[in-house]
C-alpha cells in the first residue's frame, strides 16, 4: 500500500507539472483560437509532456509494448473528450465567465480519469 501511495504522489507531481503546461498553453491559445481549440491544443501538449515525464518518473520500471502505446492514445483520447465535455458544460451551458477557472476544474476532473485508467489499463503493475 505504501508503494501505491508513493506512485500516486509521484503521478500527482507529474500531473501537476503537466497541468501547468496545460494551463499556460490554454491561456496562450484561448486568446488566439477560442476555448474549444485552445482546450484541444493545451490537452495534447500537456498529455505529451505527462506521458514522457510519467514514463521516466512514475512508471519507470514498466516495459511498454506497442499495445500499451495504443492504449495510451485511447485513454488520452477519452480524456480529451471528457475535457472538452467539462469545458462545454461550464462555459456553454452554465456560462461561467472565467474560462481559466473552467479549465482548472476540467483538468482536475480529467486528472482522476488519467490516473485510474493508466494504473488499471496500461501500467498494470501489482499493487503492493
Amino acid at each position: 500500500m505504501i508503494d501505491e501511495l508513493k506512485k500516486f504522489i509521484s503521478y500527482f507531481f507529474v500531473g501537476g507539472m503537466a497541468a501547468i503546461v496545460e494551463w499556460v498553453s490554454f491561456a496562450i491559445f484561448n486568446n488566439i483560437t477560442g476555448y474549444m481549440f485552445a482546450t484541444i491544443i493545451a490537452f495534447v501538449l500537456a498529455t505529451t509532456f505527462n506521458y514522457f515525464l510519467g514514463k521516466k518518473v512514475t512508471f519507470k520500471n514498466y516495459k511498454q509494448t506497442k499495445k500499451d502505446i495504443i492504449s495510451v492514445f485511447i485513454v488520452s483520447g477519452i480524456g480529451l473528450l471528457l475535457n472538452m465535455f467539462f469545458m462545454y458544460i461550464q462555459i456553454g451551458v452554465i456560462h461561467i465567465k472565467f474560462e481559466m477557472l473552467a479549465k482548472i476544474v476540467a483538468t482536475g476532473l480529467v486528472f482522476i480519469w488519467n490516473y485510474i485508467s493508466r494504473r488499471v489499463f496500461i501500467y498494470k503493475e501489482e499493487v503492493k
